[in-house]
């Protein structure tokens, strides 16, 4: 099942991207009991992790591969042509480059030393935890929820915890890294779309973490926490899901056209065949117009946040303007998966049929705060015209 949608980077990215292709047949055969299951099959976890695709952005230093934004972006296209929930669990593992670049060098070898082929999970900072020092390190108690990938997670980053002292918050805030398997995790993920990625709550009581693994984030009156990831490190997380979204529109694409390509009938009409109708072989070519577009939106973005990552530093107007690529990327193929439902009619929403599966992970995935094109546009419009400040802190 492929289209004539088919794309070749340069010999290294391509290495890459052909491992990534090659597994997703393997990962569509998995999707539906990903989705059924809440969490992302076995067989597509394993596989995942033997071809490399957990240890992308690892740094070298530890044993990863530390591959381009442009690479990854590529390969995690593929993995979401297969299954999005698996695309958007392995862009999620992208968390493991922040973590090994803060946490103190001990921990990270603790982390990464066994093997680069670890899963590393984080929450976005909302969360009702907080972390009480103790000697040696911190003891955590709290719930940590929408945490994707948790119970797959080797290891799990808990950002932005507040300390206490006699049950009083102290001002002070502090990042940790722990296994999520030492807490309880609860089965809170029950949404339209994206099951597979198993998005849970994980609650810890007391777990000790030793000193080695935790980030402090000294606080400036007047900028607030210090010690963070650059802000486009955090785009580029995003970023990495974007391409699995990319991918998902594809993988409804590679759906539809073998429907037609059977010969589906255009019922109440004159043709035999769907693609003897002028109009629906036109409505295929745009929509297969409308995924190429967003991989090249994709690929744009990708290119300016490795240009990014080798000056060091990333400025306003290059984030919002590569923040609007990413969300072009995901409006492209947007438009694509509109035409594709109409293209695959009702027999692609019976409830085993994979298109119906790509279009609701599409859906959930690309609502997410990150990818908002309101947002985009005014912090954009605001660059362009230098109004501050800007309207996003992820842009």
């Amino acid at each position: 099942m492929s289209t004539d949608l088919e794309f070749r980077y340069e010999p290294e990215v391509q290495q890459v991207v052909d491992r990534a292709r090659a597994l997703v047949p393997l990962l569509r055969e998995h999707s539906a009991r990903s989705e059924r299951d809440r969490k992302l099959a076995d067989e597509s976890v394993e596989a995942l992790r033997a071809a490399g695709f957990f240890r992308m952005s690892v740094p070298r230093a530890y044993g990863g591969d530390q591959l381009s934004i442009r690479t990854q972006a590529a390969a995690l296209a593929e993995i979401g042509r297969g299954c999005a929930s698996a695309g958007w669990l392995a862009a999620i593992t992208g968390a493991a480059e922040t973590l090994a670049n803060l946490i103190p060098e001990k921990g990270a070898k603790e982390i990464f030393g066994p093997s680069p082929d670890v899963y590393v999970c984080a929450n976005g900072g909302h969360h009702s935890a907080t972390a009480t020092r103790v000697d040696g390190g911190y003891r955590v108690t709290g719930r940590f929820p929408t945490i994707s990938g948790v119970e797959i997670g080797d290891w799990m980053i808990l950002p932005f915890i507040p300390l206490v002292a006699d049950g009083e918050p102290t001002g002070a805030l502090i990042s940790l890294a722990a296994p999520p398997k030492e807490g309880v995790v609860h089965h809170t993920w029950d949404v339209a779309g994206m099951l597979g990625t198993g998005s849970h709550t994980v609650e810890f009581d007391g777990l000790f973490v030793p000193e080695s693994r935790s980030i402090d984030h000294p606080i400036d009156p007047e900028l607030g926490p210090l010690n963070l990831p650059k802000l486009e490190t955090f785009a580029a997380v995003a970023h990495r899901t974007i391409a699995a979204l990319v991918g998902a529109s594809h993988g409804a694409l590679d759906t539809v056209r073998a429907m037609l390509d059977k010969g589906k009938p255009l019922v109440d009409t004159v043709y035999e065949s769907s693609l003897d109708s002028p109009i629906v072989r036109q409505w295929l070519a745009e929509a297969t117009h409308d995924v190429d577009t967003a991989y090249h939106y994709l690929l744009a973005s990708a290119d300016m946040f490795d240009v990014a990552f080798d000056a060091g530093t990333m400025s306003r107007g290059d984030r919002t303007r590569a923040r609007l690529h990413m969300t072009s990327a995901v409006q492209s193929a947007r438009q694509a998966m509109a035409k594709l439902l109409d293209l695959g009619g009702t027999s692609g929403f019976a409830a085993s049929h994979p298109l119906q599966r790509y279009w609701r992970d599409f859906e959930t995935g690309s609502h997410h705060i990150h990818f908002n094109r309101l947002v985009s546009w005014e912090d954009y419009s605001r660059s362009l015209l230098g109004i501050e400040p800007a309207v996003s802190v992820i842009h």
